[in-house]
């Protein structure tokens, strides 16, 4: 496997996506991925692999969108890391809404159960993971 298809497949964008009310969205996934340390990934920030020949933004965008029906600004890139559980190469975006509202059903269905906004302290209840520090900060927790 050459250095570029590993990209293709290892590289993911998540969108730490905000409301109004400060609230952050998560999404429950169907498939459970299992960690290193054998841990599932159940809840996490929307987003998935990018695709040869687009943008880290645009593909943060399509699949917020693709996976949770709202559509989304990417305000900023807030951290570039090696998840330390599953050695995949993560971007967080700090994403705006820009519709308050969903804009189209859910077009992941087979890979999202449900869409849910939270208190930025309550993720240590949804998450299993250790949460980037960066995002932390940005979310201030």
């Amino acid at each position: 496997m050459n250095s570029q298809s590993r990209e293709q497949t290892d590289f993911i964008v998540l969108g730490v996506v905000l409301n109004k009310e400060g609230r952050v969205m998560i999404v429950k996934r169907k498939k459970k991925e299992i960690t290193l340390t054998k841990k599932e990934l159940i809840w996490v920030f929307p987003g998935g692999k990018l695709e040869k020949g687009e943008t880290r933004e645009e593909r943060v965008v399509k699949e917020v969108l693709d996976e949770t029906g709202y559509k989304v600004k990417p305000l900023k890139l807030i951290h570039l890391r090696i998840h330390p559980e599953t050695l995949k190469i993560i971007a967080y975006f700090l994403c705006e809404l820009e519709e308050e509202n969903p804009i189209q059903e859910i077009k992941e269905k087979e890979e999202i159960e449900e869409v849910r906004w939270v208190n930025p302290e309550e993720l240590k209840n949804y998450f299993n993971t250790e949460i980037d520090s960066e995002v932390k900060k940005i979310l201030k927790i």
